[in-house]
């Protein structure tokens, strides 16, 4: 009986042994577990912050810079570089080196997944937790939590009444999912500050070019209210020298209305001393008529007698030829044709016939009176007031006689009704001597041809 007691002792302490061993043992590995899992985490979050990387100095340096930069916002020429632009460029290559750093990018490729069921291994031996290399592991598709219902997840496994068993995610997976999708978070912050940092520098820059226009508009806007106010007083002068120059013009005008009007009167006078001429010259005319029946009546009369008395010379002429004496000549005058002109001067014409001559339809061979219209020197023009109805023609010859000396010779270049213009012959007469107005008589001129 002792004996067996003995061996229920040595069973009962043995026992006692075992389940001290078998609880010192997952203890201990529960301990490596989460000593493992806290090492990893640790190391992980010191691997994606870089926190030994040097870079960061660089980082910070390239930070103040840009806040000065930022703060300080002194102007910007329109064609200089914009040093925001500048800063953020440096900040960004400096972050640069440290998020595509190769160590950084896997890091976070690898800590950035849905750690599930079975997704890592313990290995005893190494006492670190493996992935599970039949297991595929996948990155969050938000940073929802991927294992919020907890009967589809489970922390720990769970036997079901028909006997299948859920698998659980334990704790140490859920946080190191989590953890992976902060290190996502923090790397798209990363993204978009520097995305925005870029946005900053584009509105700045536009910014800049509208302060640049502004002050430019500002410029232009001072300059134009200046050449608003000279134009002001310009305006100012100009409506007094039209208000001036109006009332000139209203001067002006009155005095042509009074000009007008006085040259109204002086019109009717000379309407009414026209009609008085015409009938004093009709009656002129009239005279001259009766003058000219009574001289053409004596002229009649002398030839009758002329022709009385050479009919007696010529029967007396006879009579002395048949007696065989002669007759003694009666003293003969040269008859001269007072028509015809002479060096002394025009043809001589008594006031009948100048009347005669002003009256005739054609220039006769002794001349016309008239007037000089123009003269001019320089081109050798002279314009006289007789045209096609006394008979002037294209290239007629004329003498111009002013007080009894040869004044000019012309010829015809144009004519028309009322009026005819002539070339002044050279090498004849004096017509510098003519002056406007003059009263010359004009004698045709019979050219000799061939």
């Amino acid at each position: 009986m002792r004996a067996l007691a003995t061996v229920f002792r040595l069973l009962a302490t043995l026992t006692l042994i075992g389940l001290a061993g078998i609880l010192w043992w997952k203890w201990d590995t529960f301990t490596s577990q989460t000593h493992s899992f806290l090492d990893e985490v640790v190391s992980d979050a010191y691997t994606i912050l870089q926190s030994e990387n040097e870079q960061w100095e660089k980082i910070a340096t390239e930070k103040s810079s840009f806040y000065e930069i930022f703060d300080a916002n002194d102007p910007v020429g329109q064609n200089d570089e914009n040093p925001l632009s500048l800063a953020t460029e440096s900040l960004t290559a400096a972050e640069k080196k440290i998020f595509t750093d190769r160590e950084y990018r896997e890091s976070l490729d690898n800590l950035n997944m849905e750690f599930g069921v079975d997704a890592l291994i313990w290995k005893p031996e190494t006492k670190i937790w493996e992935k599970n290399p039949s297991t595929k592991l996948s990155p969050p598709a938000s940073f929802m939590d991927p294992f919020k219902n907890e009967s589809k997840f489970p922390y720990k496994d769970v036997k079901k009444e028909d006997g299948t068993i859920i698998r659980g995610v334990p704790r140490p997976n859920r946080l190191r999912t989590v953890i992976g999708m902060f290190y996502k978070d923090r790397d798209d912050k990363f993204k978009e500050i520097s995305k925005l940092r870029e946005m900053i520098v584009m509105r700045d820059i536009e910014l800049r070019e509208y302060q640049n226009l502004y002050a430019k508009e500002k410029e232009r806007k001072e300059e134009l209210e200046d050449e608003v106010g000279e134009l002001t007083v310009k305006v100012a002068g100009l409506e007094e020298d039209l208000k001036r120059e109006k009332e000139e013009r209203k001067a002006e005008n009155e005095a042509a209305e009074q000009k007008e009007e006085q040259l109204n009167r002086l019109v009717a006078d000379l309407e009414a001393q026209k009609i008085q001429t015409e009938q004093e010259h009709q009656e002129f005319i009239d005279t001259l008529r009766n003058e000219q029946k009574e001289q053409m009546a004596a002229l009649q009369d002398e030839i009758r007698k002329a022709d009385a008395e050479g009919y007696k010379r010529g029967i007396d002429e006879m009579i002395a030829k048949q007696q065989g004496g002669e007759i003694k000549e009666p003293d003969e005058q040269t008859s001269v044709n007072p028509f015809l002109p002479t060096e002394d001067g025009p043809p001589k014409l008594s006031q009948a016939e100048l009347m005669l001559a002003a009256q005739a339809k054609t220039i006769g061979e002794s001349g016309v009176p008239s007037t000089v219209g123009r003269v001019d020197g320089k081109s050798g023009m002279i314009l006289l007031p007789l045209g096609i109805e006394r008979g002037v023609a294209l290239g007629n010859v004329y003498t111009l006689w002013k007080e009894n000396k040869k004044a000019a010779r012309i010829r015809i270049q144009s004519v028309s009704q009322g009026f005819s213009l002539a070339y002044l012959l050279p090498q004849f007469g004096n017509p510098q001597a003519l002056q406007p107005g003059d009263s010359v008589h004009v004698v045709p001129e019979i050219e000799e041809t061939l």
